[in-house]
């Protein structure tokens, strides 16, 4: 019988009664219970706790102390308890007859309320039983004899109540051959002196099936059972109904634990009371070795705080959640979960929450491949663009080294031509001219040596540089006093510098300067840019050279007042090939001096430097390490 079949059969019940269904919460009252209290409106719980009742001594009776209520938690009937009702004006004494139903899905206890200051005659009696939907019957103490049995039996049975107590053994009969020993442990349990209470399937006269509820208190005289009475309630929709939510929950269930995803419900305190076949698998567990025990045991302790702001989110917002959390397995391996969690919501209280999980460890793998994929294919591309740009440079650098092979080419092919046009030309006309004076033969000669002088100077530069650069040169390191071997070389120049009417100055450390180093190479590459310095500075100019001896290095600084050097053309100074294009004339040389002075200093592990101004003059610094001690 469903709760509201419940509720409108006790309100209709003509008699002062109650009945309690499932649990102590729902109580359903007869309108005549409800006349007799004084009350109009549907009595809650809270009506039955509000201190209206008294027991024989006058002491107020708790709600947990009501007959029927221990009649129900004890799961046994009680007769004859005497109750006083208090409220207002109105006082009623009663005694109370609580017979508890039965039922495991939803126990029922039916109480009913006797006037205890009028008489109980079989009249009231007679109107008490013949209300009730059920049949009320009484037996000697092994019930093979009926006493009594209530009208009602015709409409479970088939038999009247005269049919019965002609033939004890008809409602025996009835009973299914497979339910017999159901019932016979029934009558056993009855006649040792306690209540029992049996369920059973029966088929009446008419062959019809019924379940049925059998109730029995016995009646105890002298410490022996003298008389049985109870109960029997046709429980057949009630039956059919928990067939079909057990046929529902067993469909559930092999849906459940054929799913491949972890199912399970935690109650209130976050401990698994159900999880599924397949789920428990996967972390390599059985479902009884993960049941009753703490959600948080199966989690990886660094993923704890995710399940617990979750689970805390999810009480807060009675929603559902979800989020992604690392389980360990058996053997102690992670494996990633996508969990959904929906509470279970019962009077407005959470009380469990059902999870169902995914595992996504094989999605979070692919994940992470995709992603290190990407940072390669990133890194990768990165690559190509760097090897791009670098080939873009080569090609620059070899077209630009092209240009300037061709650049040299012509240069050297002029400076080649130019000294041995005015050698072949002036020797010529030695050679044809026998009418020269001696003074003119005297002048061309000098003049066929000295161009002479540049061609081998021109020869030799190009060959150096290309010793240098290609390291078949190794230099001829020695220690000398740099200031002896500066002056020495100065002296070479000061015809040069004579004539163009410049000015030197000079200027060393007091201490002595010696230096490891290729002395030949050092001073060739320092007379070079003395050279330059001559024939870049104009008439009465200054030249100066400078030494500083520092902690770790020597610094050799070579200045003029000369026409300086165009801004634009000072990153390619030290290039080879190139020809400095300044204001004015282009000056003779083939692009090798400034180049191979930077091929030197570069094998002496220093560094040059210039610093210059158009028609301000230019300083070239050379800086050598020390020898280390």
């Amino acid at each position: 019988m469903t709760k509201a079949k419940v509720e409108k059969y006790t309100e209709t019940l003509n008699l002062p009664a109650l009945e309690i269904i499932e649990s102590a919460d729902n109580l359903y009252v007869s309108k005549k219970l409800k006349s007799l209290l004084g009350i109009r409106k549907e009595p809650t719980k809270e009506f039955f706790q509000s201190d209206l009742f008294y027991d024989d001594n006058g002491e107020k009776i708790s709600f947990d102390k009501l007959p029927f209520i221990k009649a129900f938690k004890s799961g046994k009937s009680a007769l004859n308890s005497y109750l006083r009702y208090k409220n207002g004006k109105i006082e009623k004494s009663f005694y109370v007859d609580s017979i508890f139903l039965g039922g495991k899905g939803s126990p029922r206890l039916l109480t009913i309320f006797r006037d205890a200051e009028k008489s109980h005659g079989d009249d009231n009696l007679r109107e008490t039983v013949d209300n009730l939907n059920a049949v009320v019957f009484s037996t000697n103490y092994d019930g093979s004899e009926y006493y009594y049995i209530s009208d009602a039996v015709r409409m479970i049975f088939g038999f009247t109540p005269r049919e019965i107590y002609e033939n004890k053994f008809l409602i025996l009969r009835t009973i299914k051959k497979e339910h017999f020993g159901r019932f016979k442990e029934f009558i056993d349990t009855l006649r040792g002196g306690d209540t029992a209470c049996v369920e059973y399937q029966m088929k009446d006269r008419y062959g019809k099936e019924h379940w049925v509820r059998h109730n029995g208190i016995p009646i105890i005289r002298n410490g022996k059972v003298v008389k049985i009475i109870g109960m029997i309630i046709d429980i057949t929709e009630e039956k059919i109904n928990q067939l079909k939510l057990e046929n529902s929950e067993e469909k559930l269930r092999v849906l459940v634990d054929t799913a491949d995803d972890l199912i399970f419900i935690l109650n209130g305190f976050g401990y698994i009371s159900t999880i599924n076949k397949n789920g428990s698998k996967t972390l390599g567990f059985n479902p009884q070795e993960m049941t009753g025990k703490h959600i948080l045991e199966f989690v990886n302790k660094d993923n704890e705080f995710i399940v617990a702001d979750a689970f805390s989110k999810l009480i807060d917002s009675r929603d559902k959640v979800f989020f992604e959390v690392e389980f360990m397995d058996k053997h102690g391996n992670p494996i990633i979960f996508e969990v959904h969690a929906k509470p279970l919501i019962i009077d407005d209280e959470v009380t469990g929450i059902v999870c169902v999980g995914r595992n996504i460890s094989a999605r979070k793998a692919d994940e992470k491949k995709i992603k290190e994929l990407n940072s390669k294919l990133i890194e990768a591309n990165r690559i190509i663009s760097i090897e791009r740009e670098r080939a873009k440079q080569k090609i620059n650098v070899l077209e630009e080294v092209s240009k300037l092979k061709s650049e040299f080419i012509s240069n050297i092919s002029h400076e080649l031509r130019t000294p041995l046009a005015s050698i072949v030309g002036f020797a010529e006309t030695i050679s044809t001219d026998n009418e020269l004076p001696p003074e003119t033969i005297r002048e061309f000669s000098n003049i066929i040596l000295t161009e002479g002088k540049r061609l081998a100077k021109l020869i030799n530069d190009v060959l150096d540089f290309s010793k240098l650069e290609s390291g078949e040169e190794k230099l001829l390191k020695e220690e000398f006093d740099l200031a002896d071997a500066l002056n020495e070389l100065l002296d070479s120049y000061s015809g040069q510098i004579k004539a163009k009417e410049l000015s030197l100055s000079v200027q060393f450390p007091e201490e002595k300067i010696v230096i490891y180093a290729d002395k030949s190479r050092i001073m060739q590459a320092i007379g070079n840019l003395i050279s330059n310095a001559i024939k870049f500075t104009p008439p009465n100019g200054r030249i100066s050279v400078i030494v500083e001896n520092f902690d770790r290095e020597i610094e050799i600084a070579v200045n003029d007042t000369g026409i300086g050097i165009p801004e634009k053309e000072i990153p390619k100074l030290f290039q080879k090939f190139s020809k400095i294009y300044r204001q004015g004339a282009l000056q003779p040389g083939a692009g090798f001096g400034l180049a191979l002075v930077k091929q030197i200093v570069d094998l002496h592990k220093g560094v040059i430097r210039v610093i210059s101004q158009e028609n301000k003059g230019s300083t070239f610094i050379i800086r050598l390490p020390k020898k280390k001690d």
